[in-house]
């Protein structure tokens, strides 16, 4: 299932198997995700027998992952099937999206194929609503074979070109996938459940409720998930221009470098309410050499500005996770550091401190591997430690 559509990961499934099992949590725990993405942990965990919670606020990966935790039928994928089986594609498709959208998928997508996306999306009422997510996942795999646009790293360059697969071909290649995965399912699996709404808001899992929690949240030095998805955001529609994906999804998502509406950024008072008073003296330091920095260098991105705003979010998040676990249920996280101007900042350390003033007692932070070191350029300065991605394990307390 993991394969059916896939994304940058902060972990594998079989990270999730390792610390369920170092766990002794057995059928009928309950496991939890407040960055859920594409459900790498709510898939891992529904195949060891346990349920699980996610919550994703960005709507692709919501619907993506609510496809891969409620498709068990092959009923299901035969819908699919029938449905773009009969797809008749439209020789023009010119009302089907806005103008910016339209320009971009046209930068990638050559018109016979687009003509024939466009079917598919329109064909997407005659879809029973349990199913419509699954059908997304489908077409969008179909997508992405066509799209002309070399992928640079993990972006679609529109101005370059590859080799696109024909659309008839690759929907026939992901249908054979998946009605094989699930000729394959486990007899007894958990089910999950996925919120499309920021973690802030836990209101929905019961307090004490929670066996484990395994996540891995944006990082402060992070990719721009929605720009990321910019092809995936205008094709099914969520948005329709950039200025529409900062308000429909970019607004949505934790605040970092790449996610960061001005006006939230600038509402430095609030976000600081937020965040540990034992911290807050640390904070103000390092947005103070950061606002050094930045006058002292061309570009001047307000990088100071998202120093509150991310880790009041993080805590607000974590807050609620210490809510929803257990007395000694376990945390594991997945974050990495970050150099913002050549300022180091330990992010993993920071969150283990909000961990701790959230009744959550760190056992360890271990370092899983470097990262970054090719993105350091002569006009961009580093870290001089060099950045890692860590783990941070800890238990709730009693």
């Amino acid at each position: 299932m993991h394969r059916w559509l896939n994304f940058i990961a902060g972990f594998s499934p079989e990270f999730v198997n390792g610390v369920v099992e170092d766990a002794g949590i057995r059928d009928g725990g309950r496991l939890l995700d407040p960055f859920c993405g594409m459900a790498t942990s709510l898939v891992a965990a529904n195949h060891l027998g346990l349920d699980a919670i996610g919550f994703e606020p960005h709507p692709f990966f919501f619907d993506v992952a609510t496809a891969k935790v409620a498709t068990r039928r092959a009923s299901e994928i035969d819908e699919v099937e029938s449905i773009l089986d009969a797809v008749v594609p439209l020789v023009d498709s010119s009302d089907v999206w806005g103008p910016d959208a339209r320009k971009f998928l046209d930068k990638l997508v050559e018109p016979p194929a687009l003509s024939w996306l466009a079917g598919a999306l329109l064909s997407e009422q005659h879809c029973s609503e349990p199913v419509r997510p699954l059908y997304r996942l489908v077409v969008t795999r179909v997508l992405e074979g066509a799209a002309g646009g070399k992928t640079d790293g993990i972006y679609k360059a529109p101005t370059t070109a590859k080799r696109s697969i024909d659309v008839h071909e690759m929907a026939a290649r992901v249908i054979e996938h998946v009605r094989g995965d699930l000729q394959t399912l486990p007899g007894q699996l958990g089910e999950s459940v996925v919120y499309n709404r920021s973690a802030e808001d836990m209101s929905a899992v019961a307090p004490g409720s929670i066996d484990l929690c395994v996540t891995s949240p944006p990082y402060l030095n992070n990719f721009d998930f929605a720009e990321m998805t910019r092809m995936e955001l205008y094709y099914w529609r969520y948005a329709q221009s950039w200025a529409e994906i900062t308000a429909n999804v970019r607004s949505r998502l934790v605040i970092n470098t790449t996610t960061a509406p001005t006006v939230e950024r600038r509402r430095q008072d609030h976000w600081e309410s937020l965040v540990p008073v034992d911290l807050a003296s640390d904070l103000h330091q390092l947005r103070t050499d950061l606002r050094a920095e930045r006058a002292a260098r061309p570009g001047k991105k307000e990088y100071d500005t998202l120093v509150f705003p991310y880790f009041a979010q993080m805590s607000t998040v974590l807050h609620e996770v210490s809510a929803a676990l257990k007395p000694s249920a376990p945390l594991h996280m997945v974050v990495s550091d970050a150099a913002l101007y050549g300022v180091h900042i330990h992010t993993e350390k920071y969150l283990a401190r909000i961990m701790e003033a959230q009744g959550l007692a760190v056992k360890e932070i271990v370092r899983l591997r470097n990262r970054g070191g090719r993105w350091v350029l002569a006009k961009r300065q580093g870290s001089a430690e060099g950045l890692g991605e860590f783990h941070i394990h800890a238990v709730k307390e009693s």
